[in-house]
């Protein structure tokens, strides 16, 4: 796919997204996923709405380098303990074949606690979400951990309210746990919307 067919140009805006037209800029998003018994995918996708713009096998020449969630200045704060809980999540995730590298480069440039909140507020939800929650897996989830109440004191009511929101969401989307239907959530979300669209 080239970049006139993922996008439409806005001169002040730059590339947009085909689905819900958000400027690409700020909202361009990339996964690697790593499917049972199947070889690493790169998925590129909107992170304003999570249409995948593309899909590309990565490249096996030699071991994958994955970034390292980086050690909080100061252990001993609450902020500096939720880094090193989120550092033992993302662990335990890429041991199940996900690679979450716009969480960790989130954490590393803001802070786990810091990242968590602008994921709140943005409205924004970390890919890995959904896909832990369909493995049966929604405990290794940011929004999970965020409920904990360990973390009470570095989250409003409402963060952690949000977070909660979140969680029950995925676990209700169709194919969420089981895997009920072939479909991830976010296609059988996106088929039903342009269903809608179509409808006379």
């Amino acid at each position: 796919m080239t970049g006139d067919q993922a996008t439409s140009e806005s001169p002040a805006r730059g590339p947009l997204c085909p689905n819900c037209r958000e400027p690409l800029r700020s909202n361009l998003r990339q996964e690697q996923v790593i499917p049972e018994g199947g070889t690493a995918v790169a998925v590129t996708y909107c992170g304003a709405c999570g249409w995948t713009l593309a899909c590309a096998p990565v490249s096996t020449r030699g071991p994958m380098q994955f970034q390292q969630v980086a050690a909080p200045a100061d252990e001993r704060t609450p902020e500096g303990q939720f880094q090193l809980r989120c550092r033992e999540l993302i662990g335990e995730i890429r041991s199940l074949g996900f690679e979450p590298n716009v969480w960790v480069a989130m954490i590393n440039d803001l802070g786990a606690a810091a990242a968590a909140r602008k994921l709140l507020a943005d409205h924004h939800q970390l890919a890995v979400t959904p896909w832990l929650v369909r493995r049966g897996r929604p405990e290794l989830t940011l929004e999970h951990e965020i409920g904990q109440p360990g973390w009470a004191g570095l989250f409003t009511d409402a963060e952690r309210g949000e977070a909660a929101r979140r969680l029950a969401r995925a676990k209700d989307a169709p194919g969420a746990m089981a895997g009920r239907y072939g479909i991830s959530a976010l296609r059988w979300r996106t088929l039903r919307r342009n269903r809608r669209r179509t409808a006379p």
